[in-house]
Protein backbone atom coordinates (compact mmCIF):
# COMPACT_ATOMS: atom_id res chain seq x y z
CA UNK A 1 0.00 0.00 0.00
CA UNK A 2 1.42 3.20 -0.96
CA UNK A 3 0.40 6.53 0.64
CA UNK A 4 1.99 9.73 -1.31
CA UNK A 5 3.64 12.25 1.69
CA UNK A 6 1.98 14.83 1.85
CA UNK A 7 3.34 16.57 5.21
CA UNK A 8 6.30 15.55 7.71
CA UNK A 9 3.37 13.64 9.62
CA UNK A 10 3.19 11.66 6.64
CA UNK A 11 6.85 11.36 5.82
CA UNK A 12 7.57 10.09 9.62
CA UNK A 13 5.04 7.49 9.48
CA UNK A 14 7.14 5.87 6.42
CA UNK A 15 9.86 5.97 7.66
CA UNK A 16 8.64 4.41 10.95
CA UNK A 17 7.35 1.71 8.87
CA UNK A 18 10.50 1.45 6.87
CA UNK A 19 12.77 1.38 10.02
CA UNK A 20 10.34 -1.55 11.55
CA UNK A 21 10.59 -3.64 8.62
CA UNK A 22 14.07 -2.88 7.44
CA UNK A 23 15.38 -6.29 5.65
CA UNK A 24 18.79 -5.30 8.00
CA UNK A 25 19.89 -3.60 11.08
CA UNK A 26 22.29 -0.92 8.88
CA UNK A 27 19.06 0.42 6.82
CA UNK A 28 16.79 0.04 10.14
CA UNK A 29 19.23 2.38 11.53
CA UNK A 30 19.40 4.63 8.41
CA UNK A 31 15.35 4.58 8.39
CA UNK A 32 15.61 5.70 12.50
CA UNK A 33 17.81 8.68 11.66
CA UNK A 34 15.62 9.94 8.93
CA UNK A 35 12.71 9.61 11.92
CA UNK A 36 14.06 11.27 14.26
CA UNK A 37 14.89 13.95 11.98
CA UNK A 38 11.69 14.31 11.07
CA UNK A 39 9.95 14.04 14.35
CA UNK A 40 12.04 17.21 15.77
CA UNK A 41 9.33 19.50 13.47
CA UNK A 42 6.68 18.14 15.00
CA UNK A 43 4.75 18.00 18.50
CA UNK A 44 4.97 14.66 21.26
CA UNK A 45 1.34 13.97 20.47
CA UNK A 46 2.28 13.62 16.27
CA UNK A 47 4.94 11.70 17.14
CA UNK A 48 3.03 9.47 19.50
CA UNK A 49 0.10 9.10 16.77
CA UNK A 50 2.78 8.17 13.85
CA UNK A 51 4.14 5.75 15.71
CA UNK A 52 0.73 3.77 16.47
CA UNK A 53 -0.05 4.56 12.56
CA UNK A 54 3.19 2.64 11.66
CA UNK A 55 2.15 -0.66 13.63
CA UNK A 56 -1.04 -0.32 12.00
CA UNK A 57 -0.30 -0.26 8.93
CA UNK A 58 2.58 -3.11 9.25
CA UNK A 59 -0.19 -4.94 10.79
CA UNK A 60 -2.62 -4.64 8.42
CA UNK A 61 -0.29 -5.88 5.95
CA UNK A 62 0.63 -8.73 7.86
CA UNK A 63 -2.86 -9.82 8.08
CA UNK A 64 -4.16 -9.59 4.77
Amino acid sequence: MTKQIKNDYDALVEALRLAITAPDDDKAQECVEIAESIAANLTELEVARAKKEAVSLIEEIKNG
